[in-house]
């Protein structure tokens, strides 16, 4: 059986916006269709195209046609699909986007997957081949993480990615961010592999380097103590995410340090209480204790990623400057500063919905370049031109050699070349945002 599994890519889909491909420095391959390769029968042969490098081969007959969509990319994969389908090949659609809007995703492809691939993919493979494959595959989301095969990362293209060592521990986040779509499409319930069996995977991993892409370290803390524990004697080094209250827990950042931890990606999200998002311990005070997270981190010698996101119903135009002013004075090493996105599925689409406030209806445009919901605390014209202006100062040259130099000091030659190659990658998106999207954008009505 020949079966062929696509990401589409969402830039490809924007033609307007399309300058050039994704910087190599911000990429690496998500673990889904990886995963999908390795559950398919032994016999089978199967190839992976990432559609932001590689041309899609349409002219090649395959038995199967597999595309995993998140909401950017769905216009693109639902164009793939329908060329695949004219030429006579049967396509599933899976992912992040057809959990989201299931029936939307089946008007476009022969099945649907639903959910996760362990509980799903198998079952499915063995219905087409026996004739008799039905329109949809529903996962519990909740199948044992023992045992599973290591996903096959042999099928990736490895120049394309900054790297293809790319390792899941746990799955799933208590926590109710209301813009997140983990916990809103997959639950809240945290599962967990044998500590044993990731351990073995990295053992296994070629070259060094790798990314823990669990979505956030700082939860279920004592079994990722003990993870950490067992990588110290296999001298790896990693990057993963964590949310702002890892500080809290000093164990746990010094055993990081000891397994080799080179960067996390924190998710500071808003420097001012917003509804929806993790609340502070009574008492605390936001900025001192995002500073003490960077302050902590750094200690350990942890280069930090700092994700700030506006448009946030607390948020008016009084919030970019001091963010910015944060953003400085934390000494993070780089810093993703994106508008809020409503990705359908989530919470805040559906109270937004409920409100009146979705502006867009081009899923290729949920991009957080792009504003598709109206602002409470301001227009969408001073939203996108905000955003741009403290992306603009944050990534001004002298302020990024700055940060590479501080990381000069204190981090590794490998994890410093990382921290210019991220910056250098994310100032490549000050131009994305595109201010004069939002002409005729009335301003809005004061909070």
């Amino acid at each position: 059986m020949e079966i062929l599994l696509i990401y589409p890519s969402s830039r490809r889909a924007r033609l307007t916006a399309f300058r050039q491909d994704q910087p190599t420095a911000q990429r690496y391959p998500g673990l889904g269709l990886t995963m999908v390769a390795a559950l398919s029968p032994p016999d089978a042969r199967v190839t992976i195209v990432d559609d932001e490098r590689e041309a899609v081969p349409y002219g090649r007959r395959y038995d199967l046609v597999g595309i995993s969509l998140l909401t950017a990319n769905s216009g693109r994969g639902y164009d793939i699909a329908r060329e695949f389908r004219r030429r006579g090949a049967p396509v599933v659609l899976g992912g992040m986007h057809v959990a989201a809007c299931p029936d939307e995703a089946a008007a476009a492809a022969d099945a649907v997957v639903i959910g996760e691939a362990e509980d799903t993919w198998p079952a499915l493979v063995r219905d087409f081949a026996a004739g008799a494959l039905r329109k949809a595959y529903r996962s519990t989301n909740d199948s044992p993480l023992s045992g599973l095969p290591w996903p096959r990362r042999d099928l990736l293209r490895a120049g394309d990615y900054i790297t293809v060592n790319n390792v899941q521990a746990t799955r799933g986040c208590p926590f109710q961010c209301e813009f997140c779509s983990i916990s809103a499409l997959l639950g809240r319930k945290t599962r967990c592999r044998p500590v044993e069996e990731v351990v073995e995977e990295i053992r296994g991993l070629e070259g060094r380097y790798f990314v823990l892409n669990d979505d956030n370290v700082a939860q279920e803390r004592d079994y990722f103590k003990e993870l950490f524990r067992r990588l110290i004697p296999l001298r790896k080094e990693w990057v993963g995410n964590a949310s702002w209250n890892i500080a809290k827990d000093r164990e746990l950042l010094d055993l990081m340090e000891r397994s080799g931890c080179a960067g996390v990606f924190v998710g500071f999200e808003s420097i001012v209480p917003q509804p929806g998002l993790m609340k502070l311990a009574r008492g605390e005070a936001r900025l001192a204790v995002y500073k003490e997270t960077v302050r902590e981190l750094h200690r350990r010698k942890i280069c930090v990623i700092g994700a700030f996101i506006f448009g946030f119903d607390g948020d008016n135009p009084s919030v970019f400057a001091p963010t910015l002013e944060f953003a400085l004075e934390s000494r993070i090493d780089t810093a993703q500063i994106n508008i809020l996105v409503p990705y359908p599925g989530t919470p805040l689409y559906a109270r937004f919905e409920r409100e009146g406030r979705i502006i867009e209806r081009d899923w290729g445009r949920y991009i957080t370049d792009n504003v598709c919901f109206r602002p409470k605390g301001m227009s969408s014209r001073e939203l996108l031109e905000g955003c741009a202006w403290v992306r603009e100062k944050f990534y001004a040259y002298p302020r990024l050699g700055l940060r590479v130099a501080r990381a000069a000091v204190r981090s590794s030659p490998k994890a410093t070349a990382a921290v210019f190659a991220v910056n250098m990658a994310f100032r490549r998106g000050i131009r994305d945002i595109d201010t004069d999207g939002a002409a005729g954008d009335p301003a809005a009505a004061p909070a």
